[in-house]
């Protein structure tokens, strides 16, 4: 038997994802970072886990994550859905 239990995933076209995945890296002297997204996260129903769309990977393979803040939708960015 299996210690596993199934996990209720949310599908992303329907709910706005919960994290944002971005790749920083240092500027020059006296500049700021450079943050490029790369990723997208969407909370399991049960709350134990996260599906993650990822674009591209990290160089140095860190990856930050950051909750979506509430004035994002005023973006007019899209998030796609995962593929099936």
């Amino acid at each position: 038997m299996s210690n596993e239990t199934k996990q209720t995933q949310v599908k992303p076209s329907s709910v706005p994802p919960y994290l944002l995945g971005y790749t920083v890296r240092p500027g020059n002297k006296g500049e700021e970072s450079y943050w490029s997204k790369i990723a997208v996260a969407w909370a399991h129903k049960d709350g134990q886990g996260y599906n993650v769309q990822m674009d591209a990977l990290p160089v140095d393979g860190k990856l930050v994550l950051r909750t979506v803040p509430e004035d994002h939708d005023d973006t007019g960015e899209v998030f796609e859905p995962l593929p099936r």
